[in-house]
């Protein structure tokens, strides 16, 4: 069982590991908003947004549900063979996937009233391919406990993107140059991924064959797809349904407002990376002392998010002029209304880390099926009369979600210490 001296460890990679992927990605959005007029930030946003829902939807629920068969084979001889299964169901479910989007481009963005970004993504399909794998690198870094390889990727796949597009991007509307710096970035990533793998997992080619897997895996994905179809109406919905119901000057400022608070979610993810795949091996005997630290690890991750928030307003009315161009200016208002959402979503991710890893990830898709119908009803009434603040006021939608999920991973641990022995 993990001691805290490797929770501590794993921890401060996994803190590290988002620090870095936090500071080129505000990087990226301060060089990028300096090279776009707030329309075409605007627009740049809209494309990215379909884009990232599609690479939501890519992962099809494969890397987390590796995860969950990946934990319980990190000390054991079977690991290279669950390793084997997993990736090869990764990587053939990824190239299918990619094959029905190259023939759904134009009938979805027609659909979409998006025709514009047709080039785009065509050119996008190799990143949809490569960030999949790439997650799946991370996740079992993660699963296995070597988040030191999960800070190397988000290095390499951070710092590459902003290396790149600084290089490749001078302005206007050439998105396809930065979908071209992202796919060489991650193209590196992914191969530094294959390295890493070769050297930290032992005997990866000499263990038995665990060919069964791939089934219960995509099985137990299917719950977390579901999820992951809902995850861009929480999270780039309300941005496609603004450039839709409103214009490029609204979905440009809330875009901005966006960029700063949805990568803050994720520092409670880092703590959940550290500390859940070792806390959600536990039996009867030690459920309460494993309870124990999971409260523990959350009061303080809620105490930062408070700290977090107070921060984000202060630099909503004063600092925001020093972040951007005076054109976005107006970003302040959705801005403070979004902050809200920096606790929902980073309690609801560290408690749902819990579920998935104990196979409760149909728990966690349930919850979010409140969130995805709150969300769009939200949206749909906001949008129209508010603009880019109806759409952060949507984001409340994570209330619930957040509550559910905490409620759910406290009876993980209560059922399992009833369980008799």
């Amino acid at each position: 069982m993990p001691t805290i001296a490797k929770y501590a460890k794993e921890t401060f990679w996994a803190v590290a590991a988002k620090g870095a992927a936090f500071f080129f990605y505000y990087g990226l959005v301060y060089y990028l908003t300096r090279r776009m007029t707030v329309d075409s930030w605007g627009d740049w946003s809209a494309f990215l947004a379909l884009l990232n829902v599609i690479l939501l939807t890519s992962d099809q629920g494969i890397n987390t549900a590796s995860k969950r068969y990946l934990a319980p084979a990190r000390d054991t001889d079977a690991l290279g063979g669950v390793v084997r299964a997993t990736f090869v169901l990764r990587v053939c479910a990824s190239l299918a996937f990619a094959a029905v989007i190259a023939a759904a481009v134009y009938p979805l963005l027609s659909w979409l009233n998006l025709r514009e970004y047709a080039g785009f993504l065509q050119r996008s399909l190799l990143l949809i391919v490569l960030s999949a794998v790439l997650e799946y690198f991370k996740n079992l870094f993660e699963a296995i406990h070597r988040l030191r390889f999960t800070f190397l990727l988000n290095l390499i796949e951070h710092g590459g993107k902003l290396l790149f597009v600084v290089l490749l991007f001078k302005g206007g509307n050439q998105f396809s140059l930065i979908v071209t710096a992202f796919t060489l970035a991650v193209a590196i990533a992914v191969l530094a991924g294959i390295i890493s793998s070769l050297r930290v997992i032992p005997n990866l080619f000499r263990s038995p064959r665990a060919v069964q897997l791939i089934r219960r895996t995509y099985v137990y994905s299917l719950p977390i797809f579901l999820m992951s179809i809902g995850g861009f109406a929480a999270l780039e919905i309300d941005t496609i349904m603004l450039r839709k119901m409103s214009d490029a000057y609204q979905t440009g400022i809330y875009s901005a407002a966006k960029n700063i608070v949805m990568f803050l979610p994720h520092f409670g993810l880092a703590f959940s990376m550290g500390i859940i795949p070792g806390l959600a091996v536990f039996d009867a005997e030690s459920a309460r002392a494993n309870r124990r630290l999971f409260y523990q690890t959350l009061a303080g991750v809620t105490g930062m998010y408070l700290v977090i928030i107070l921060g984000v307003a202060l630099f909503a009315v004063y600092g925001l002029d020093l972040f951007f161009p005076s054109a976005y200016r107006a970003a302040s208002i959705p801005l403070l209304l979004l902050t809200p959402y920096i606790i929902f979503s980073g309690v609801s991710g560290y408690c749902g880390h819990l579920l998935d890893y104990r196979g409760l990830a149909w728990v966690r898709s349930l919850n979010f099926a409140a969130t995805i119908i709150l969300n769009v009803l939200l949206n749909l009434w906001l949008i129209p009369k508010w603009g880019a603040a109806g759409a952060a006021i949507s984001s409340l939608a994570f209330a619930p979600y957040c509550l559910l999920n905490l409620w759910q991973a406290d009876r993980a641990f209560r059922a399992t210490r009833r369980a008799p022995a």
